[in-house]
């Protein structure tokens, strides 16, 4: 059977575990297990780090990685994409898509015969969010990841959205933090676990916090809304001093690029508690196991 990921709730507990379990292989030893196939990557946003790791792990598998601009393909001149979606599927074993609706992405599943892999759309970034709990049970190895306190400062953004999901999956103790009105929207998320809740309150999310995880205030598209952002969440900075009712050994993360003085302070990403280069190098991986998952 042809699986995808689209959300992270395509996973349950023990297929992200086995995830995991790839990822600390691959971060062992990069194998060529996948030599003879060609895997898309069809960007119709700006990436870098993402692009990035996704092409090195498709061609550490031994696969081929073909970069496609959606202004270089037919869709740009009406093409639908059920019709995209069948060739496709013809000449490549797997499609990693990033797109600004989360509508398309259902889409190209409905129509492929080859996985297709959310990286990144308006409502989830599922690859991100595996990636960066396995480097949070990574390097909290001492303690169980379930007993951790995550507080995420932002909106309900897919960064948010993939959060809520896959700690819901874990039973993990998540907190996020907003001012009122940007929320995630944890019913239409199907999250039934009270221990993912919803806290306006900066001091309280984030007392004893093991975790501070933070993201941009506007994100991509959302430009005409940035400076009303910039007022509703300036009392939502990650700075030394707010950081400072978190646990001391807590870790900092940031799924990068960041906008200094917004959402975050230089001080604290370059902080000794920040791990925001692990986390971007565990993209790495994560690629490669999502990849091997998928087409294994």
């Amino acid at each position: 059977m042809i699986r995808s990921l689209l959300s992270v709730a395509d996973l349950n507990s023990k297929e992200i575990e086995k995830i995991f379990k790839k990822m600390k292989s691959f971060k062992r030893k990069s194998y060529a297990k996948h030599k003879g196939k060609s895997i898309g990557l069809l960007f119709e946003k700006h990436s870098t780090r993402t692009r990035l790791s996704f092409e090195v792990a498709i061609s550490r598998l031994g696969a081929y990685p073909i970069y496609i601009n959606r202004s270089d393909t037919q869709i740009s001149r009406g093409e639908s994409i059920a019709e995209t979606a069948k060739i496709f599927s013809l000449y490549l074993d797997a499609l990693v898509y990033r797109t600004s609706d989360q509508k398309n992405m259902e889409e190209f599943e409905k129509f492929s015969t080859i996985p297709i892999i959310n990286a990144l759309s308006d409502l989830e970034h599922p690859t991100q969010i595996i990636s960066d709990m396995f480097t949070i049970k990574d390097l909290s190895a001492k303690k169980r990841v379930e007993n951790l306190k995550i507080a995420y400062f932002g909106d309900g953004n897919n960064i948010a959205n993939s959060l809520c999901i896959i700690s819901d999956i874990l039973k993990l103790n998540l907190v996020i933090c907003c001012p009122k009105g940007y929320e995630p929207n944890l019913n239409s998320l199907n999250i039934t676990d009270s221990n993912v809740s919803i806290d306006h309150n900066p001091e309280t999310a984030i007392e004893n916090a093991d975790v501070i995880y933070t993201d941009v205030w506007t994100s991509m598209g959302m430009e005409k809304e940035e400076k009303k952002r910039l007022r509703d969440f300036k009392k939502y900075q990650v700075n030394k001093e707010i950081a400072s009712n978190a646990n001391s050994s807590h870790i900092f993360m940031h799924c990068l690029p960041a906008h200094i003085d917004e959402e975050v302070t230089l001080e604290v990403l370059n902080s000794k508690n920040s791990i925001v280069y692990e986390q971007a190098e565990n993209k790495v991986y994560a690629a490669m196991a999502i990849l091997d998952f998928l087409l294994s």
